[in-house]
């Protein structure tokens, strides 16, 4: 059973830290201690721009079984990168297989749950990753997909975590337009 996601900047005691999992523990960086274990996910916003001539972004959802709206995201495999798990799970949930990551976006947020009586602290690893279509062909594990605007978006997402990193998306992406346009009257020219 999925518990609730829970902000936590405070490493508890008895978890394993991320560069602990990564240098060796069990398959997908899981530590066991004391009946808890620590596992990652990676995944990614999704996003695509709209028709002329606003072009707003519109976000991909993916409905769980809860009966939440999420991004897609899965298990780190032993080995994977986490990059590589991303579009893996994009891929296996969403059918999406053209997708370029945003460089210079990634988000960690941690939440708890329990499972089978176990206390897990999972670590959600989430990129940023632009697609040219709307087509989606979510996996059985789904009951279905949306594309919404940011604050549609924002109003849907269920858990804080995912509407905070949704938030510094959309900062990333305005940011790096500001810097991508060129300046009202020309060109900057040094000065001598």
């Amino acid at each position: 059973a999925r518990g609730s996601y829970a902000r936590s900047r405070v490493w508890k005691k008895g978890f394993a830290r991320p560069h602990e999992a990564e240098r060796g523990g069990r398959p997908g960086g899981e530590e066991h201690h004391l009946g808890q274990s620590y596992e990652r996910s990676a995944g990614a916003i999704i996003f695509r721009l709209g028709e002329e001539p606003r072009r707003e972004p519109h976000y991909l959802l993916l409905r769980y079984p809860g009966g939440y709206w999420e991004f897609a995201r899965g298990h780190v495999e032993a080995g994977e990168q986490e990059i590589a798990t991303a579009a893996r799970e994009i891929r296996e949930e969403t059918g999406i297989t053209q997708l370029r990551f945003i460089p210079g976006f990634r988000e960690r947020y941690r939440f708890h749950f329990q499972r089978e009586g176990r206390m897990v602290a999972k670590d959600a690893i989430i990129y940023l990753a632009e697609v040219p279509r709307w087509t989606v062909r979510t996996s059985e594990e789904h009951l279905g997909y949306v594309w919404m605007p940011y604050r549609e978006a924002l109003l849907a997402l269920k858990f804080e975590n995912s509407r905070v990193v949704l938030r510094r998306a959309v900062m990333f992406l305005q940011r790096r337009s500001r810097t991508a346009q060129p300046h009202p009257r020309g060109p900057r020219r040094a000065a001598m």
